[in-house]
């Protein structure tokens, strides 16, 4: 018949058959078949709790020191299981708890059985109990766990154990056993040198594991490191150092030893000059990834150096104060200087990318240590400035330009901390970094952005010189001269954004109060900076880099004009020496006596000036150096900085600059660059002219303006010299007709704008200042008729198609003739004189000017018809 199957026992009749089980072997596999079961079972889990501590605790407390190793071995797996299991564990009294602790000590101090320690040790590391039990019991616990790490079986097996007990303890009561850390930790950073590499293994990891319950050290355990270290641990790993294949193992144990030791290792100079042998041959090792890792692990001893306890008296500054902590500031130098000797030999004699990237995080990492500290002026020279100098005097090439990218960025981050604090002074509002180097830049280095963040403080004027300094090493004329065309796009495009942030923090100190000797010198330093670096290398470079240095002069002084305000530039509360070499050799240039020039007082050299005049002499004498061909780019920027809004000062420094070019023996390529700055120069101005006339520029303006627009009838008639080249291949009479015709068409637009802008000859203010440029026009030519003739001669005897200055004067006749306007407003002139005065007392002066301009250039026509019959000028014909 059929039997139905028998229910199982209950938890607690099984608990009393295992306990009642004469056969203890066999009761205790029954039991860990039992525990097994009620693992994923919460009801049978619970029963079995409520019978364990009464009825099996004791019996495996009992039977775990037995001699019988398969019963004690037993016991102690049901008992780590019952330590382990989170229902099991909390019936556990605390006195039983005690119990149990003390049962494993005294089994892991003296047992024979290296199965019966090892299983001791286990029980420990995967017990669960509550961190106040471990707390009353750590000290024999710690005593026997550093017995087993050393155990006198020589077993791998329970060292793994008794490290793995050692993180569980750490991560229970961490307070406790970092007191006492000088008890345990010193038999697991032994065991770095070991010859067993699984050892040496396991006792990385735990160190790892325990780093932030044993970091930074305290003094107990630096004290037994340093110790260790002399007697024997020291030597151990400089031997190593003779293998090739234990080197990378050496420098981790190096790093480790350095963070243990902690603070007290720059107390302990003799043993810290000991050990810095072992990285000392590493850095110069030939194996790039040996380099590679003693980089890291050098930022090991930035941590010693550099921890916490180091830099919690620093004030919390919001500003940058480089004077008060000036004397702990100087008590960290010599931890600087020798974190800092390795990079910079790295970096000045690495061609391996990764390598050098390598010392970059390094070096960025002891910026952020640095905390405040970094903010003060010899701290960042000796800490900040040295590798950016080292990066920014490297070609800037696709190999380093991560590099340079991750340098240029991270100075553009300390550069704007000044309009970060601007935007928001309370807040961390980060100025977004340069995206075209950025996306440059490699991963790891660009990620190290967020994660250490240096503490930059608003900069104050006392470090002005060095971020100019190191600007500097970046606008480079020898590093420019070898850059593709696209590469030295980017380092002008990033490094004029720095500038002017640069500025912009310049600005915010103008703004302070009390600040006009700081605005002085601010503004000062930023001219002569453009000066140093701009004006002294141009000319002395080939062409090429020439004209890149040229075009990066002028962006950086257009940020200069546009960043600061024209009320601090034009101001006459600051002024300079105009010590530009250019200014002291044209101020002796003679005059040609062929020539009568308008009465023009130019610039002279050391002549105290207004920084407006100052960026635009020294505009001007860097074009002037410059041999090469001007671009119409440059030529706009220079218009842009000569012509800001209502600042008609400049013109009297413009004025005789372009004169004195005339007064020295010029080029005609020469001639040339300064017609086509003239004439953007020109347009720019003529778009403001109603404002300038109208901002009541008097006679004075009026003069400047006149003799800047007759300008070129001076060039014009000073007929110059003639290239060598273009004589050499016999090619002189296209040449000079070329050159005549491009002269003409720079002059021809702008004058002929004068008489054509019908909105400005509805201006009463614009017609006054026609009637002094023609008055201006004809006295030139009445007194310069002797060198016209000249002029006329020379392009006629060289069968010149077109004489330029008959074009230029030709077309404005035309202009004028063709613009009713100007006639009408000359007959209306005309009617009020006659009306006012029947005699006729005041002659209409434009008309009259517009008649006399109209019979000079009839009278040139006929010379130039009397040199030559034959000849036919287009413009006269007209």
């Amino acid at each position: 018949p059929f039997r139905a199957s028998m229910a199982p026992p209950s938890v607690s009749r099984q608990v009393a058959e295992i306990a009642a089980e004469p056969d203890r072997a066999a009761a205790y596999a029954c039991l860990l078949h039992l525990q097994r079961a009620c693992a994923d079972d919460p009801s049978a889990a619970a029963d079995l709790a409520a019978a364990s501590p009464s009825a099996l605790l004791p019996l495996l407390l009992r039977d775990a020191a037995e001699d019988d190793e398969a019963v004690a071995a037993s016991a102690l797996k049901c008992l780590g299981f019952a330590l382990y299991h989170p229902v099991l564990v909390s019936t556990i009294s605390g006195q039983l708890a005690q119990s149990v602790l003390a049962t494993l000590v005294r089994l892991i101090m003296t047992t024979k059985m290296k199965a019966i320690c090892n299983l001791a040790v286990w029980c420990i590391s995967v017990q669960q109990l509550e961190a106040s039990v471990v707390e009353d019991g750590v000290t024999p616990l710690l005593n026997a766990i550093v017995y087993a790490l050393d155990n006198p079986f020589g077993s791998l097996s329970t060292t793994f154990e008794a490290v793995q007990a050692t993180m569980k303890l750490a991560s229970q009561y961490p307070k406790g056993m970092r007191d006492q850390s000088s008890i345990w930790v010193p038999p697991i950073y032994r065991r770095l040198l070991s010859a067993d590499k699984p050892e040496r293994d396991m006792s990385e990891r735990c160190l790892i594991k325990v780093s932030s319950v044993i970091l930074p050290p305290q003094s107990p355990l630096s004290k037994e490191v340093a110790l260790d270290l002399e007697q024997k641990l020291l030597s151990s790993m400089l031997d190593m150092l003779n293998d090739p294949s234990k080197k990378i193992q050496a420098v981790k144990s190096w790093g480790w030893f350095i963070s243990l030791l902690g603070a007290s290792a720059a107390s302990t100079r003799p043993l810290l000059n000991k050990m810095l042998k072992v990285p000392e041959q590493l850095f110069t090792d030939p194996d790039p990834q040996v380099q590679i890792t003693t980089m890291v692990i050098w930022k090991n001893l930035v941590d010693a150096f550099f921890g916490p306890q180091v830099l919690e008296n620093m004030d919390q500054g919001t500003v940058m104060s480089p004077i008060e902590p000036r004397a702990h500031a100087s008590a960290q130098m010599k931890k600087i200087r020798l974190i800092m000797m390795p990079l910079c030999g790295v970096l000045s004699r690495s061609h391996n990318i990764a390598l050098s990237s390598s010392c970059l995080s390094t070096w960025h990492y002891l910026l952020y240590k640095l905390g405040d500290l970094i903010n003060h002026l010899s701290i960042l020279e000796a800490a900040f400035g040295p590798v950016l100098k080292i990066i920014f005097s490297t070609r800037f090439d696709n190999q380093n330009k991560p590099l340079w990218s991750f340098c240029i960025n991270l100075f553009h981050d300390f550069i704007s901390v000044r309009a970060r604090h601007l935007i928001s002074p309370d807040d961390d509002v980060r100025v977004p970094l340069n995206q075209n180097l950025l996306s440059q830049t490699c991963a790891h280095l660009k990620a190290l952005f967020d994660v250490h963040q240096i503490k930059w403080l608003p900069w104050d004027v006392t470090s002005f010189d060095f971020q100019l300094e190191i600007l500097g090493s970046i606008v480079n004329p020898e590093l420019l001269h070898n850059m593709t065309a696209d590469m030295a796009v980017t380092v002008m495009d990033s490094t004029t954004q720095t500038f002017r942030l640069l500025l912009e923090g310049v600005q915010v100190q103008c703004n302070s109060k009390f600040a006009d000797d700081n605005v002085m010198i601010c503004i000062t330093k930023v001219c002569k900076f453009v000066k140093k670096v701009f004006l002294d290398t141009v000319g002395k470079q080939k062409s090429n880099s020439s004209a890149v240095l040229v075009q990066f002069c002028l962006k950086f002084v257009k940020c200069t004009v546009e960043e600061l305000d024209n009320s601090l530039l034009a101001s006459g509360k600051y002024e300079l020496c105009v010590d530009i070499e250019r200014i002291k050799e044209i101020e002796y240039a003679k005059c040609s006596p062929k020539l009568s020039h308008p009465r023009i007082r130019p610039l002279a050299y050391m002549e105290l000036v207004s920084p407006a005049v100052y960026l635009t002499a020294l505009s001007l004498s860097i074009v002037a150096q410059f041999t090469g061909e001007l671009s119409h780019g440059d030529a706009e920027q220079l218009a842009s900085i000569i012509c800001p809004p209502d600042l008609l000062e400049n013109f009297h420094a413009v004025v005789p600059f372009l004169y004195m070019q005339i007064m020295r023996p010029v080029d005609s390529r020469l001639r040339i660059k300064w017609l086509v700055v003239w004439n953007k120069v020109s347009k720019r101005l003529n778009e403001q002219m109603i404002s300038y006339l109208k901002a009541g520029c008097g006679a004075s303006g009026h003069d400047v303006l006149c003799q800047f627009f007759c300008y070129p009838f001076f060039a014009l008639v000073s007929s110059g010299s003639i290239s060598a080249h273009w004589n050499a291949e016999n090619r002189f009479e296209g040449y000079l007709n070329m050159t005549q015709d491009l002269e003409a068409e720079l002059v021809i637009e702008v004058y002929r704008s004068f008489c054509t802008n019908s909105s400005y000859c509805s201006e009463p203010v614009y017609m006054v200042f026609l009637e002094h440029f023609f008055e201006y026009l004809i006295n030139i030519v009445d007194e310069n008729m002797s060198s016209i003739q000249a002029n006329l001669k020379y392009c006629l005897e060289n069968k010149s198609k077109n004489i330029t200055i008959l074009s230029v004067l030709g077309n404005v006749v035309i202009g004028l003739l063709e613009n009713a306007q100007i006639f009408n407003y000359a007959n209306k002139e005309r009617e009020v004189t006659t009306n006012e005065d029947p005699a006729g007392c005041r002659e209409p002066n434009l008309f009259l000017g517009s008649l006399k301009l109209a019979n000079r250039f009839m009278k040139l026509s006929g010379l130039a018809f009397k040199e030559n019959p034959a000849a036919q000028h287009q413009v006269t014909s007209r």
